[in-house]
């Protein structure tokens, strides 16, 4: 399979360093079950759960999800010890690194399914229809954490046929830009773009006017991984990248046959045709390397991957003189948009077994931490930093680092929920807070491509598509044929089938009215 387009022809977002667990969703939150208002940092790290005056016994509950392991035996994870404590719980939390599916399954047909395990999209279907999973609507009493910080867009990814069986685990926020060298621009006398048309003159400059000074022609304008490397121009047509479901008007669009696309696409040849643009950009393995040693000027990519401390030591090493700085979204036909962002981006996402609801005491105490470790509360802290005094401090109502959060690299995999990105960004890299909020806050185009399934019994043959725009990109073949592409995508690759799936899934959702 190509990396450009996914089975349900969605092309790669972005490249570059993605922090584990990040995806972002829309910022809207639901209003807060209770009219007191939300607890300070300071407050949540104090609260604990209210404990009966005569002790009972642990209650015994299963969690098993896929990761990358990298934690600690569950006897000596301070995470997983803390929750318990808190909670009067025995959790078996186990994650399965290789074979998740396999092993799911096989407890599963064995009787005995974990109380909490892991889901995609696909598998959550097979499983709603076994009637393995339970409804969560008549338990959102039990969560209002959840409902305080959950987004209606977040629930949303965990419905299917009007019921919610699965908690999405909440997504990330924007990333990516286009980064540029500013020190370039300053040799060349250059003013920052604004328009996709300045853009490209800088483009041909950073070619063609030797803006390292090394009086070789070994420079090029834009590198980057595929073609998320052009999104920002895309987006500047009023377009997402080809393979997207957006909404415009009302109805339901997919990008690659939009004729829009077709615009973008002659902007973009033309691009490479003047030479600006890296010639390996489709092959690259590491852009960043390329960036690094001064043979591009500009690369869109995830600010992880360019500006935290031990990224920029890293290129300082190379070229003292280099400066990194993010560029602001361009300006073209279709507005002033920084690529895109997917409404229904989802990580991950958990279940809860049926069986539940025989117990009666361990369903309780599974949604009562699940509640715990979602903000407000106390155990949303623990499972982002770890133990307060060992791994982090709060000072002014802020998290504070550390030296022993370093040991937390595994945390992800136990926030089952997700995490106010935000707020955890900017407590793990507070020196990058200025980037973060450049990104978050950059405008960008709306698509629903993780909302959208394929037909039952549809194929889509990505490859076909994908390797047909590389060849319009690279004019080795003629935009006037664009219109006869559209034509075997619609009539080969059912997209009519797919574009009335997809409206349909959208307005059960209320995308589309």
């Amino acid at each position: 399979m190509r990396k450009g387009i996914t089975v349900v022809t969605v092309l790669l977002l972005s490249i570059g360093v993605v922090l584990a667990g990040c995806s972002g969703g829309n910022n809207e939150k639901n209003a807060s079950p209770s009219s007191s208002p939300s607890p300070s940092m300071s407050e949540k790290a104090s609260e604990t759960p209210a404990q009966s005056e005569e002790p009972k016994a642990p209650v015994k509950f299963s969690v098993l999800i896929a990761g990358g392991g990298g934690n600690p035996p569950q006897d000596k994870d301070p995470i997983i010890l803390q929750l318990n404590k808190d909670l009067n719980m025995e959790m078996d939390f186990n994650i399965s690194t290789t074979e998740y599916h396999q092993v799911l399954t096989s407890r599963i047909a064995g009787g005995t399914p974990p109380d909490v395990f892991g889901v995609t999209k696909h598998t959550l279907k097979t499983f709603v229809e076994q009637d393995l999973i339970l409804d969560l609507e008549p338990y959102l009493d039990k969560l209002p954490n959840i409902v305080a910080s959950y987004s209606e867009n977040d629930l949303n990814k965990g419905r299917l046929n009007g019921k919610l069986v699965a908690l999405a685990r909440r997504p990330s926020i924007p990333m990516d830009t286009y980064w540029i060298r500013a020190d370039w621009l300053k040799k060349l006398n250059l003013e920052m773009p604004k328009t996709i048309e300045e853009f490209s003159d800088v483009l041909v400059a950073f070619t063609e006017d030797d803006p390292d000074g090394n009086n070789k022609k070994d420079t090029y304008g834009l590198t980057g991984a595929d073609i998320p490397a052009f999104n920002g121009i895309y987006t500047a047509f009023g377009i997402a990248p080809p393979g997207h479901w957006m909404i415009r008007d009302n109805k339901v669009v997919y990008t690659t046959t939009d004729p829009i696309t077709k615009e973008a696409l002659v902007f973009i040849s033309d691009l490479i045709r003047k030479g600006v643009v890296d010639p390996e950009l489709i092959t690259n393995q590491n852009p960043m390397d390329k960036a690094f040693k001064g043979q591009a000027g500009v690369i869109s990519v995830n600010w992880s991957a360019i500006a935290t401390d031990a990224q920029i030591k890293t290129y300082k090493e190379i070229n003292p003189n280099a400066e990194w700085v993010q560029l602001d979204a361009l300006t073209g036909p279709g507005g002033k948009y920084q690529g895109i962002w997917d409404v229904g981006s989802n990580p991950s996402m958990i279940v809860l077994s049926k069986q539940l609801e025989k117990e009666p005491e361990k369903l309780d105490k599974v949604l009562e931490y699940l509640n715990y470790i979602t903000d407000p509360g106390k155990g949303q802290l623990i499972v982002n930093y770890g133990i307060e005094g060992t791994h982090y401090e709060v000072v002014d109502s802020q998290v504070k680092p550390l030296p022993a959060m370093s040991e937390m690299a595994y945390a992800w995999q136990v926030q089952l929920t997700g995490r106010d990105e935000l707020e955890y960004l900017k407590a793990k890299f507070p020196n990058q807070a200025a980037a973060i909020d450049f990104a978050k806050d950059q405008p960008r185009i709306h698509v629903y491509s993780s909302f959208v399934s394929l037909p039952e019994q549809v194929i889509a043959d990505e490859r076909y598509e994908y390797e047909e725009l590389i060849k319009f990109m690279y004019s080795k073949r003629s935009l006037d044929e664009f219109d006869q592409y559209v034509e075997k995508l619609n009539s080969t690759f059912y997209l009519p089938e797919r574009t009335e799936k997809a409206e349909s899934e959208l307005k059960a959702l209320g995308y589309v009215k």
